[in-house]
């Protein structure tokens, strides 16, 4: 087992290096440097649309959420090795987002198949919302 996870964060390390854009591993300087998903997302930069689509691909910005969802599939120790090396680069949240901190766990546990193959994997990426009728996009 401690090798597989060995084997993990030396392959989290590698990708989190080619992949987190260096302007990514600054401090964020206020507000407007957060990357907000939903209806009303936010996006500051190239770089941080960047980094949201290439952690949102691998799942990483939920990262054990499951794999048919559009998350990581991580086990609790792959998730602690993963946020210790985000920690290690410095590297700024991909996404903050309503849907990743409560409506996904929700449909996780409560949605059916459909409304988790509809609605997770866009709530992973940043684009889900609510419209003004109040129906999920």
């Amino acid at each position: 087992m401690t090798q597989d996870l060995d084997a993990f964060r030396a392959e989290a390390r590698a990708w989190l290096e080619a992949n987190c854009p260096p302007s990514m591993r600054t401090p964020m300087q206020g507000d407007d440097a957060i990357v907000w998903g939903g209806r009303k997302g936010q996006i500051h930069s190239e770089d941080a649309k960047l980094w949201l689509e290439r952690m949102g691909a691998k799942g990483w910005t939920a990262p054990m959420w499951p794999k048919a969802y559009g998350g990581g599939g991580l086990s609790a120790e792959q998730n602690r090795i993963l946020q210790s090396e985000l920690k290690r680069i410095k590297a700024r949240p991909a996404l903050f987002s309503f849907g990743l901190w409560m409506l996904g766990p929700v449909l996780l546990e409560y949605g059916s198949e459909e409304q988790k193959m509809e609605h997770l994997p866009k709530i992973v990426r940043g684009d889900c919302g609510f419209g003004s009728d109040g129906i999920m996009r």
